[in-house]
C-alpha cells in the first residue's frame, strides 16, 4: 500500500475508533439487517464470517443467529507463522471460541472442525477503507487478500463497513482484492469485480 493509502487507512480507522459503543451497536444492527436481506446471504450454504473486534461492524449476533437456526457458519483462525487464514466450522458460540492472534476470538482447534476453503460459498470481510468500485484496504497484514485470491477465489465477497469507511476511490495495488458487494448502514454497493480489476 502506498504512503497515501496508509494515511487514508489510519485516518479512517481513527474516525471509526471514535464511534461510541452504542453507535457501533446501532449501526452494526442496521448493516447486518441489510446483509440478511440479500438473496445471496439467504441462499449461502457455508458463509465464512469474520469475528468482529473492537470498532469493526459487529458480527457476533449474526454468527450466533446462524448457530441457533442450525445453519452452518465458518470463521477464521489466523495462522501467524504462515500468514494465512484457516477455515473452521463453528458449532457453539459459548464453547468453541478462545482469544487468538491479536486478541481476536478464534475457533478452539480442539473442539471445532477444519474445513477446506473451497467448501465456502461466501466470505464476509472486514476492512479499514472501501471505495465505490468495491476496492478494499485491510489492516496491513494481507491475510484476507491472500485468502480471497489464493484459497477461496470461488466465494462471493461481501465487505461490511460503516458509511464513513467508504471513499469515492482509493488507489489499489495488484494484491488488494475487490469485493462483489459492500453493505453499509445507508446503502448496498454492487460491483462487477472482474470488470473493475
Amino acid at each position: 500500500m502506498s504512503l497515501s493509502g496508509s494515511y487514508r487507512r489510519s485516518q479512517i480507522l481513527s474516525k471509526r475508533d471514535c464511534l461510541s459503543f452504542s453507535t457501533v451497536s446501532c449501526l452494526s444492527k442496521i448493516i447486518t439487517d441489510n446483509l440478511r436481506g440479500l438473496e445471496e446471504y439467504q441462499t449461502s450454504r457455508i458463509p465464512f464470517i469474520y469475528v468482529s473486534f473492537r470498532s469493526e461492524v459487529d458480527t457476533h449476533q449474526l454468527i450466533i443467529e446462524r448457530l441457533i437456526s442450525g445453519l452452518e457458519v465458518a470463521i477464521p483462525k489466523t495462522d501467524v507463522t504462515n500468514r494465512r487464514l484457516e477455515t473452521y466450522l463453528l458449532r457453539d458460540w459459548g464453547k468453541d471460541l478462545r482469544p487468538g492472534a491479536y486478541g481476536i476470538l478464534e475457533p478452539d482447534v480442539k473442539v471445532t472442525s477444519l474445513i477446506r476453503p473451497s467448501q465456502i460459498d461466501m466470505v464476509v470481510v472486514p476492512g479499514s477503507v472501501f471505495d465505490r468500485q468495491c476496492g478494499r484496504y485491510g489492516y496491513g497484514g494481507g491475510y484476507f487478500d491472500r485468502f480471497l485470491s489464493i484459497e477461496a477465489p470461488q466465494a462471493l465477497r461481501i465487505g461490511l463497513a460503516f458509511s464513513l469507511q467508504v471513499l469515492p476511490k482509493i488507489p489499489l495495488k495488484t494484491h488488494d482484492q475487490r469485493m462483489d458487494i459492500i453493505v453499509t448502514e445507508s446503502e448496498i454497493l454492487r460491483c462487477n469485480r472482474k470488470a473493475n480489476s
